[in-house]
């Protein structure tokens, strides 16, 4: 779509520069070029409107890097110093009325003067606009106070929306938050569904289902944004830098990127410390049921599984493998992935039977099931 606006920019710019040179010179009453210099003034318009559309482009492609923060702010500056500018030659009228007189017989002087001054205060303004952009929240109303931690937007990168649980956290209602997924996080997501590598492929298309989930359940809103660095090449990087300029927090599965977000001070939500956050909290001594499924890392361990998904590595269970056992909780470890429960066995729990009997049973009333 830009592209054909760019292309129908430069076509009319040209012809419009063709055309009001060919004006210029028929309706001008002084001859001052010949007949035969026509088509060259005609090529010199359309050069001219040419070379005005390419820096029209440029601009555009210019601005296209600036946030709405960084814009607000050069304009800013730049009418500061135009302003400033403006005041200080209306000044010269003050002056002494010989000082004036000759300001005014040398008036090109004055306008080379004058000219020279508003680029030098333009410039100041906007470096100083620039400098100072962390104190304009009195001044500009885009740069208004940081927004408060259950209204501020969650911007989403590749690894929350790969890991899909954002859906069900916001339809629980718990987070209402508006979501922005910025275009080279979508990039990623493309190139890491395009893979090669099965698995991989099957996790980037996951992501592209949660998006279209989330983009079709009815509570929650969800933006696009073409903000983008090209001068950065970590998603990463870029993913901070537009959650400082955006004032928006980072909801990931990435451990390392939030470590590295709170040093820089960005709001970053893990969603594994959110989901470790709604777990049951450990209680030493608290007894349970717990199924060991297997075989743990030391001598005669063995690890079983709440329903939730957390691992319990259990002292002496190794002869309970594939039996169901009460066992008594001794410690947690909380690692970046979640917790990790630590527990001594009781004994085994006669009320259950053991997980190969379990299976049998579930088989046998399968085929009665069948011949009935």
């Amino acid at each position: 779509m830009f592209v054909i606006l760019r292309s129908i920019m430069l076509i009319g710019c040209t012809v419009a520069g063709a055309l009001i040179a060919a004006m210029l010179k028929y309706d001008t009453n002084a001859n001052l070029f010949p007949e035969t210099a026509t088509p060259i003034i005609i090529l010199f318009g359309a050069l001219a409107g040419l070379l005005l559309a390419i820096v029209a482009i440029l601009t555009e492609l210019f601005l296209r890097r600036l946030s709405l923060r960084h814009l607000a702010v050069i304009i800013v500056g730049l009418a500061s110093g135009a302003i400033i500018a403006w005041l200080i030659t209306k000044l010269v009228y003050l002056l002494p009325l010989y000082i004036t007189n000759y300001i005014i017989i040398h008036h090109a002087y004055f306008c080379a003067g004058t000219f020279a001054l508003y680029i030098l205060f333009v410039y100041i303004g906007i470096v100083v606009a620039i400098r100072g952009k962390d104190e304009f929240s009195i001044f500009i109303p885009y740069y208004k106070r940081k927004r408060d931690n259950s209204m501020r937007p969650i911007v989403l990168d590749t690894s929350a929306i790969i890991d899909g649980r954002v859906i069900e956290i916001y339809k629980t209602g718990f987070m209402k938050n508006k979501i922005i997924v910025p275009e080279f996080v979508l990039h990623e997501l493309q190139i890491v569904s395009d893979s090669q590598v099965p698995f991989t492929r099957s996790k980037g298309r996951r992501g592209l289902e949660t998006l279209k989930k989330l983009q079709e359940a009815p509570n929650i809103s969800i933006e696009v944004t073409n903000i983008d660095y090209p001068d950065i090449d970590e998603v990463d990087d870029k993913l901070m830098k537009l959650a400082k300029e955006i004032d928006v927090t980072i909801l990931t599965t990435d451990y390392n990127l939030q470590q590295v977000a709170r040093i820089q001070h960005i709001p970053c939500i893990n969603v594994f410390g959110l989901v470790n956050a709604l777990k049951n909290p450990f209680v030493p001594g608290e007894r349970m049921t717990v199924n060991v499924v297997k075989e743990g890392s030391e001598i005669n361990q063995g690890v079983g599984f709440l329903n939730d998904g957390t691992m319990i590595v259990i002292t002496n269970a190794r002869p309970f493998i594939g039996k169901r056992a009460e066992v008594e909780l001794t410690s947690m470890l909380q690692g970046a992935s979640g917790r990790i429960f630590f527990a001594d066995i009781v004994k085994e729990d006669k009320n259950f039977p053991s997980v190969s009997e379990e299976k049998k049973q579930n088989e046998y009333n399968g085929k009665g099931k069948k011949r009935s």
